[in-house]
């Protein structure tokens, strides 16, 4: 099922894609264990984003730190930060939650987690925060966690894969 959802994903079948996760975390989340259920809430979070339900996006995401935070995948996930940014932007009702997580997202994964993003969420970000006081310089800096990234699967396996140029591990 997940691997469908996939498939829809490369398909640019958002909408299918969302109700292939969704229908996938129903029938198997009992039966993943606890990264692979991160990793299928957080591709159920990116295809609701992708397809413009944000409230869907930002209720998969709040499951996250309310029951898998002891996971170590998901403090300091850039992936999930940026995606939580997407969703408080869609929402346009949390400014300040959004610049938050886009600064975690920053920081955790470094600028090339924001490739194939709207180029204005990585500007504003990097004009109110300053970079790393060794480098002075966001250029060439890769983030301080993303090996919480190393055990993604499917699609966002993919898409973490373009946006750092190489796919996991990463160190």
């Amino acid at each position: 099922m997940i691997d469908i959802a996939d498939n829809l994903m490369r398909e640019n079948r958002f909408d299918d894609a969302l109700q292939a996760y969704q229908a996938a975390w129903s029938k198997l989340q009992r039966q993943l264990d606890t990264k692979q259920q991160v990793w299928l809430l957080l591709s159920i979070a990116n295809a609701a984003l992708r397809f413009g339900d944000f409230e869907e996006a930002f209720a998969a995401l709040s499951v996250l730190p309310e029951h898998y935070s002891k996971s170590e995948i998901v403090v300091g996930n850039p992936l999930f930060h940026l995606l939580v940014g997407l969703s408080f932007h869609g929402l346009n009702e949390n400014p300040e939650g959004e610049a938050d997580n886009f600064a975690r997202a920053l920081i955790c994964g470094g600028p090339e987690v924001f490739v194939g993003e709207a180029p204005t969420h990585l500007k504003r970000t990097m004009e109110v925060l300053l970079p790393p006081a060794d480098t002075e310089t966001w250029d060439g800096y890769v983030g301080c966690s993303r090996d919480s990234l190393n055990d993604a699967t499917g699609y966002l396996r993919e898409l973490l894969t373009v946006k750092f140029g190489a796919p996991p591990p990463y160190a």
